[in-house]
């Protein structure tokens, strides 16, 4: 096809007639390597087009509505001196749009590729806010094994988990970067290679059984009744803290006694009875928070609550029982385990992938036989806190 060849002027770049399809090129007879390229789409594109030994190289400058004919021209000459320099500056540009680019924004482009549950990415953001605030808009490439190793050492002083968890989202930033070719290499890597990870130690913490009555009557008499039904849930039904945090009355069915947790740590939703000794407590909290869609909603309804840290201390100081929200679904499986519900109970309660389990994978639940389960773990804090009778002794699942 021949080339287009006119005079540019801003009256003709204008009147440029749109394609049906596909595009057209037309060059300017004055600098001849400059290019405006029309699309079926409307756009007005000027470019310059090169060769350079046996590469054409094809360079957009500007839109035409964005700049002037004469600074066009301008533009497309530096550029021809640059590619016959041996500068690539489509390379160029990229190099520059890297130096730009902020830590916060890559996690940000690493989190929208990823089909990942809510909770997760704002887990991700807000251990990346908490242990790199001051490097959020620093260039990635400026982040150097230095900087790395002594935030590392920094973060140990917090605590060994909390460096761990912290440095891992950062690693997965990095690591994300050097994939799609933003740095050379991943410099969080230096964890590694100096063998300075901590080693976890997995938890076994339960309430202790001499302290559950203790413990059951402090929730009880706390007067926050959010957070005494959010701890009394954790322990009868096992749920994690973010899951009940995030609940909503719509996942609630009162009438049937159940609930629904959607979107969970496995990927699928977890459905379990109301034991008959919670239900007393969900139906008053459900005229306290009824009106808004969050079971623990905040105190203007509009989100829902955080984890009620001073309940929590309150509930320590009474009863003399140091422990964590998590601890209370570590207690109920332990309890599951105790009154003789077998391992494939437990999981299907607890919610834990059978992906690895050929047998489990075959088993459907009934919730009948779910409802007696679950009743029979509240039946034994039930015995345990109203009297103190001999109770089969608690040892911690892990």
């Amino acid at each position: 096809m021949a080339k287009k060849i006119l005079h540019f002027t801003q009256a003709r770049i204008k009147a440029l007639p749109i394609p049906d399809v596909g595009r057209v090129e037309y060059y300017d007879d004055e600098e001849k390597r400059l290019m405006c390229r029309v699309s079926s789409t409307g756009n007005k594109t000027y470019c310059v087009v090169k060769w350079a030994g046996q590469k054409v190289h094809r360079v957009s400058l500007a839109k035409t509505s964005d700049i002037t004919v004469t600074k066009a021209r301008k533009k497309a000459a530096a550029t021809v001196l640059e590619i016959s320099s041996g500068i690539n500056p489509t390379e160029a540009k990229r190099k520059q749009s890297i130096e730009k680019t902020k830590l916060g924004g890559v996690l940000d482009q690493y989190l929208a590729g990823r089909d990942l549950q809510p909770l997760t990415v704002k887990d991700y953001q807000y251990k990346l806010k908490r242990g790199f605030s001051d490097w959020l808009n620093k260039p990635i490439n400026n982040i150097t094994e230095d900087m790395i190793l002594k935030r590392h050492k920094l973060l140990t002083q917090t605590g060994k988990t909390t460096a761990n968890t912290t440095m891992r989202v950062l690693r997965l930033t990095l690591n994300y970067a050097a994939a799609v070719g933003m740095i050379n290499s991943n410099p969080a890597s230096i964890l590694s290679k100096a063998r300075l990870w901590h080693k976890n130690q997995r938890k076994d913490r339960v309430i202790p059984l001499e302290h559950l009555k203790a413990w059951h009557e402090a929730v009880d008499g706390l007067a926050n009744q959010k957070a005494k039904v959010y701890l009394f849930i954790a322990l009868y039904m096992g749920f994690r803290s973010n899951e009940l945090l995030t609940l909503q009355w719509s996942d609630v069915d009162m009438k049937g006694q159940s609930i629904e947790l959607k979107d969970t740590k496995n990927g699928s939703n977890h459905q379990l009875p109301i034991p008959y000794a919670v239900m007393p407590y969900l139906n008053a909290l459900h005229e306290l928070t009824g009106g808004s869609k969050w079971v623990f909603a905040s105190d203007d309804h509009a989100k829902h609550m955080v984890t009620p840290i001073k309940p929590i201390r309150a509930v320590m100081a009474a009863s003399g029982v140091t422990f964590s929200p998590h601890d209370c679904r570590r207690t109920f499986a332990t309890i599951a385990e105790a009154v003789s519900l077998p391992m494939s109970m437990i999981k299907r309660m607890m919610n834990h992938a059978t992906t690895n389990d050929v047998t489990g994978g075959y088993i459907v639940t009934e919730s009948e036989t779910l409802r007696q389960a679950i009743n029979k773990v509240a039946s034994y804090i039930q015995a345990r806190v109203t009297q103190t009778d001999n109770v089969i002794q608690l040892h911690a699942k892990k």
